[in-house]
């Protein structure tokens, strides 16, 4: 008799959890759509500086594939997440660093 493991998963857990936000955006005449402001899940708002880059990628962390965009807000970078129509940060649990 052989004993199995149920809990253990061929996946390992993410490091982070997505936080999903409310992102106010415009449509530019190409179709590309530019982030203007973020609204935490906490309802606290921040209006993006600049969009620095826009491209294909994946949340490592949290999971998921989309859009990657990378802003300035408030003069430091933040990566955001466009996945299924659905805009998200990576949020990293307290205490972990990397």
């Amino acid at each position: 008799m052989s004993y199995k493991d149920t809990k253990s998963s061929s996946q390992p857990l993410p490091l982070a959890r997505r936080a999903y936000l409310g992102v106010y955006a415009y449509t530019d005449p190409r179709g590309q759509v530019i982030p203007t402001r973020i609204r935490w899940e906490d309802g606290q708002e921040w209006e993006i500086d600049r969009v620095l880059d826009i491209r294909p990628g994946v949340a490592r962390k949290a999971g998921g594939a989309g859009l990657r965009y990378l802003l300035r807000i408030a003069g430091q970078e933040r990566e955001i997440f466009l996945v299924d129509g659905r805009w998200f940060a990576e949020v990293f649990p307290q205490g972990l660093v990397l």
